[in-house]
C-alpha cells in the first residue's frame, strides 16, 4: 500500500537536527524541541504501524513517483516498525538521561543536533529498501556518532575514536564496493527485486550470476562489523566505556543492532537464502560467526573490571544469540530474533544508563571500588536490579521467552552445537550479572579513600531527576515487553513472516514485476486479526 508518511521518519529528526542548530546556546528550548520531535516520531512509529494488517502487510513509499528498481523506494512493515518504536523510546530515555549527566558546555554545543542526526540515521537505516541507501543511512548515522564519540575531548575518547572512526571506514569502504560490483552482475540494488532474482533462480534451477556468493560474504563482513560479530568486534568493549553515558546507551542500544538487522532483513531472501545454489559457504559461516561471538565475549565479560565494559561484553555475547537465530532460518527463529532484540536494545540501554548515574554519584565504575551501593543509591539499585534479571531472561521478564523460543527452534532445527553455546553463555551472564551485583550493590568498598556520598539517594535529587526519568523509562518498557509477551510475540510472529517467504514484500515494492505466485497476504485475506495471531502462534508446524 502507497504512503508517504513514511518519510516522516527521515523529516522529523532532520527538522530536529536542524531547528537544535537554530537554538545551540539555548538549552531549555532545544530540550523541548528535542523532545518534541521525539514524541512526533513515536506517534508516527505508532499511527503507521497500526495501519499494517494482514491485507496489508507493508507500507511503501516511491521518491518522486519512480518505480523500483531504477526509482528509490522506502518501506515500513512490521520488522521496521517495531525496531523503529523501540528505538524511539530508547531515544526518549537516553535524551532524559542527558539532561542530567550531560555538562552544561557539551549540551550547549552540538549534543541536541548530533542527537537527532544520529536518530536519523537509524530510522532510515530501517526503512530504506535498496542497498544504496543503506548505505547512506548508515553514512549519516556514522557521522553522526564519530561527533559524539568525541564529545568532551576527553584524552580516553579521543584514543578510542580514532580506532572507531578507522574501522567504520574500512567498512564503509568495502561497503560501497561491494554495492557497486553487485550492482554490475545483477542490475538493481532494491531488496525486492534482489530477492526476486534470487527467487527466480531457486524456483527455475539457475544458477546465481558468478560472484554473486563472494559480495555475499563481503556483505556480511561490513554488516558483521556495524553489529560486532566476531572477529570485528573489538572495536566496540574499547570504545563505549570512555562516553558519557547517555551517548553509550544509544550506541549500545542501536548502532549494533542496525548491523544485526541488516542481517535479518537480507539474508534470509537474498545474501544466504536457503535452497539457492552457490550460497552454502555464507550459510556455513553464519553459525560459527555466532557461537564464537557468544562463548568469546562472555568469556572476555567474566575477566573485565570496569561495569560498562562488561556489560559491552555482555551486548556481543548476545548479539550472538541474534545472529543464532538468523541462522536457523525458520519463520519462529526469526520472531524469536525480532523479540528478544527488542527486549535487549531497551535493556541494555537502561543499564548503561543506570551506571551513568553511578559513576556521576561514586566517582567511579570499576568493581574494586564500588560497593554498597544498594543502601547508598536504593533507586539506582532497584531499577539497575530490574533491568539485571530482564537481560539475564528470569520470567516473567521478556528476555525469557525470546531466549527459549530460541532454544526451542534451535532444537528442532537439530543446531545442538549452537544450543549449548547459547545456554552456555546464558549461565555465564547470570554469573557476571551477580558479580556486578554481589560487589558493586551489596560489597563493600575496597577502595582504600573510596567512599559513596552520604544520604546520595535520600529520594531522587532534583540533580538526577531527569536521568531518574530515563531510567525509569526503559525499566517499565522493560517490565511491559515481559508481562505483554503473548501479544508482542504474536506480533514478532507475525511481522517476520515475510523474511521466510518475501512474496509480501516484492509484491509490494515490485507490484507486476513480482513473481506470479500469489502474495501472502491474500492468503489471510478475510481472516481477523486476532484469528491470524493465533495462527502465527502456532509456529511453524
Amino acid at each position: 500500500m502507497h504512503n508517504d508518511w513514511i518519510a516522516l521518519f527521515v523529516i522529523l529528526p532532520l527538522a530536529g537536527g536542524i531547528i537544535t542548530t537554530a537554538l545551540c546556546g539555548n538549552v531549555v528550548l532545544q530540550r523541548i524541541a528535542g523532545l518534541l520531535v521525539l514524541g512526533a516520531t513515536g506517534l508516527t512509529a505508532v499511527l503507521l504501524g497500526s495501519q499494517l494488517s494482514p491485507e496489508v502487510p507493508v507500507l511503501v513509499s516511491f521518491m518522486g513517483g519512480w518505480q523500483p528498481p531504477y526509482g528509490i523506494a522506502i518501506a515500513l512493515d512490521g520488522v521496521s516498525a517495531t525496531l523503529i518504536g523501540i528505538a524511539n523510546i530508547v531515544a526518549i530515555a537516553a535524551y532524559f538521561h542527558s539532561f542530567s549527566t550531560l555538562s552544561p558546555a557539551m549540551e550547549r554545543r552540538w549534543f541536541h543536533p548530533l542527537f537527532h542526526l544520529l536518530i536519523l540515521g537509524v530510522n532510515f537505516s530501517f526503512i530504506t529498501g535498496d542497498l544504496f541507501n543503506l548505505f547512506v543511512a548508515f553514512e549519516i548515522m556514522l557521522m553522526a556518532s564519530y561527533a559524539l564519540i568525541v564529545l568532551g575531548g576527553g584524552r580516553a575518547q579521543m584514543s578510542q575514536a580514532y580506532k572507531y572512526v578507522v574501522l567504520n571506514l574500512v567498512g564503509s569502504t568495502v561497503f560501497v564496493l561491494t554495492a557497486g560490483l553487485l550492482y554490475g552482475i545483477v542490475g538493481t540494488l532494491n531488496y525486492a527485486d534482489l530477492a526476486r532474482i534470487v527467487s527466480d533462480a531457486k524456483s527455475t534451477g539457475a544458477a546465481l550470476p558468478t560472484g554473486f556468493q563472494t559480495l555475499s560474504v563481503m556483505m556480511l563482513f561490513v554488516f558483521a562489523l556495524k553489529g560486532a560479530v566476531f572477529p570485528l568486534w573489538f572495536w566496540l568493549p574499547d570504545t563505549y566505556h570512555t562516553m558519557p553515558s547517555s551517548i553509550s546507551a544509544l550506541f549500545a542500544a542501536l548502532l549494533s543492532k542496525v548491523g544485526v538487522y541488516a542481517v535479518l532483513r537480507l539474508f534470509p531472501s537474498v545474501f544466504a537464502s536457503p535452497g539457492a545454489e552457490g550460497l552454502t559457504f555464507v550459510n556455513q559461516i553464519l553459525p560459527i560467526a555466532a557461537g564464537l561471538t557468544m562463548l568469546i565475549a562472555i568469556g572476555c565479560a567474566l575477566s573485565a573490571m570496569n561495569v560498562r565494559r562488561i556489560l559491552a561484553m555482555v551486548l556481543i555475547a548476545h548479539v550472538g544469540y541474534l545472529i543464532f537465530g538468523i541462522t536457523l532460518m525458520r519463520p519462529m527463529a526469526f520472531a524469536a530474533t525480532l523479540h528478544y532484540m527488542g527486549q535487549e536494545m531497551i535493556v541494555m540501554a537502561g543499564l548503561m544508563l543506570c551506571c551513568g548515574v553511578i559513576e556521576k554519584r561514586a566517582g567511579s565504575m570499576r568493581l574494586d571500588e564500588l560497593g554498597g551501593l544498594a543502601k547508598s543509591m536504593p533507586g539506582v539499585a532497584t531499577m539497575f536490579f530490574v533491568l539485571m534479571i530482564g537481560l539475564i531472561g528470569v520470567p516473567p521478564l521478556a528476555g525469557f521467552y525470546g531466549k527459549a523460543l530460541l532454544l526451542r527452534e534451535g532444537i528442532g532445527a537439530g543446531s545442538w552445537g549452537l544450543v549449548s553455546a547459547t545456554v552456555f553463555t546464558a549461565v555465564l551472564t547470570l554469573v557476571v550479572m551477580l558479580r556486578i551485583w554481589v560487589r558493586a550493590f551489596w560489597g563493600e568498598s575496597n577502595s582504600p579513600g573510596f567512599a559513596v556520598p552520604e544520604g546520595a539517594e535520600a529520594g531522587p535529587s532534583l540533580r538526577y531527576g531527569f536521568a531518574m526519568v530515563g531510567i525509569s523509562i526503559t525499566a517499565v518498557a522493560s517490565v511491559g515487553y515481559g508481562f505483554a509477551a503473548e501479544p508482542t510475540l504474536a506480533w514478532a510472529t507475525y511481522a517476520t513472516r515475510e523474511l521466510d517467504n518475501p512474496q509480501e514484500y516484492m509484491f509490494a515494492v515490485l507490484g507486476d514485476r513480482a513473481p506470479a505466485a500469489q502474495p501472502t497476504a491474500a492468503i489471510h485475506k478475510g481472516m481477523t486479526t486476532h484469528e491470524m495471531k493465533t495462527i502465527a502462534m502456532e509456529g511453524d508446524q
